[in-house]
């Protein structure tokens, strides 16, 4: 039996600009499952990783011409309070 996998697409979403390869990604909440940042296709532009940013934790993405896809594992979830995540996309 395979496990049910939980879709959300965020638009619009808040990026606040970090370096100058790099985006930050404010989200106000965090369940796991897949994300879809549709302003982030690989027309727009090309990522080369996605990251928590408070830890360094590689997460796992795929990109194309629908947006970005992150994987957001059962662990990230918020415990407790409003406080989000941020995730750091390089390019």
């Amino acid at each position: 039996m395979n496990p049910i996998t939980k879709i959300r697409t965020l638009e619009p979403i808040m990026f606040y600009s970090g370096k100058q390869d790099e985006l930050q990604i404010f989200l106000s909440e965090t369940e796991y499952g897949e994300l879809i940042i549709k302003s982030l296709s690989n027309d727009q532009i090309q990522v080369k990783a996605v990251m928590l940013d408070e830890t360094g934790e590689k997460l796992n993405w795929k990109q194309d011409y629908k947006g970005l896809r992150i994987s957001v594992p059962e662990g990230l979830q918020i415990s407790g309070g409003n406080m989000g995540r941020v995730l750091k996309v390089t390019f």
